[in-house]
């Protein structure tokens, strides 16, 4: 995890060309999920929350794939994060498994103000693929305030799951 003024960012070297319009399939993936408090789509404590939602998943015995890889789903009020996680033996309330998930994705390089124009451009690209709007949208933040400067801007995944 990077130390970058005490941020919870991943220090992970993302290509664009890995991540941009690609076409993946979930379909079965198990994630461990918590809920996170929103004013207005923005998410609060989100650097913290990640933490505690990395604690309880070790403290429950599950294994993290990725733990890096940690997606983002916004409310207006309450929102979800969430991380892939080996197929646990036992379920709980804070486990999901996607069943047919197709998941289309882009690579968006900007600042939060810009994030709106993004998610706009994915759905066009889900509808053009698939002919149907995503039924959730997920992002995966590489960068936060404290770290973007250091590392060339703000940087973000955002998943398509249709």
């Amino acid at each position: 995890m990077a130390a970058d003024n005490n941020c919870s960012c991943p220090e992970v070297e993302v290509k664009e060309i890995e991540w941009h319009n690609k076409d993946m399939d979930w379909s079965g993936k198990f994630f461990y999920f918590e809920d996170v408090r929103h004013a207005f789509n923005v998410p609060l404590g989100l650097e913290a929350k990640r933490t505690e939602m990395k604690q309880d998943i070790e403290r429950k015995g599950y294994t993290m794939i990725n733990p890096d890889l940690t997606l983002h789903e916004s409310g207006m009020f309450t929102g979800r994060i969430f991380v892939e996680i080996e197929n646990p033996e036992q379920l709980d309330a804070n486990v999901i498994q996607f069943g047919d998930a197709r998941i289309l994705t882009r690579y968006y390089k900007g600042s939060a103000a810009g994030m709106k124009r993004a998610l706009e451009e994915l759905k066009t690209f889900t509808l053009d693929k698939t002919h149907i709007l995503p039924r959730s949208i997920y992002i995966w933040h590489l960068t936060c305030p404290k770290c973007a400067g250091k590392r060339g801007g703000d940087k973000s995944i955002l998943f398509a799951k249709v």
